[in-house]
């Protein structure tokens, strides 16, 4: 007899330049969980609700998007950099994906106006309605799947 074979497959997008970060720590424990809590990948309030493994402070200034990537789209074991504040402003709201590749990050770093961050995985996440790009209207959503880990 014929043994059955079943395929899932799981369509994501990229923003089209930029990318959103979660922290490491953040990303593991939303795998990790059941069911899977609430992320935020976007907000004035990212650097509280996001943590590292590592337990280092996240600079208050990120608010979550990583504007310049050394690869394009996103890559496991690249690394991203933006500067403070809202600019350069992250996508508009019609753009984010329902199903999104976000960068996962465990070290988040700011000198002057720069914050730069490295890339150790990629999940999945699904979004939720409610992101504008103003760090007053968060981004937030579910991880569902890892894309790549470093």
């Amino acid at each position: 007899a014929a043994t059955p074979y079943a395929q899932t497959a799981l369509v994501f997008s990229f923003l089209k330049s930029g990318t959103f970060v979660l922290g490491d720590k953040t990303a593991s424990n939303a795998l990790a969980t059941t069911p899977t809590p609430t992320v935020t990948w976007w907000g004035s309030q990212w650097y509280k609700l996001n943590a590292l493994f590592s337990g280092a402070t996240l600079p208050s200034a990120m608010k979550g998007f990583g504007a310049t990537l050394n690869a394009e789209p996103p890559v496991c074991g690249g690394n991203y950099t933006t500067v403070t504040g809202n600019s350069p402003p992250p996508p508009p709201a019609t753009t984010i994906p329902s199903y999104m590749g976000v960068a996962v990050s465990s070290g988040v770093t700011m000198s002057g106006s720069t914050i730069s961050g490295n890339i150790t995985s990629i999940v999945v996440v699904k979004t939720n309605t409610g992101y504008q790009p103003d760090p007053s209207h968060p981004g937030t959503g579910t991880v569902i799947a890892t894309f790549c880990h470093t």
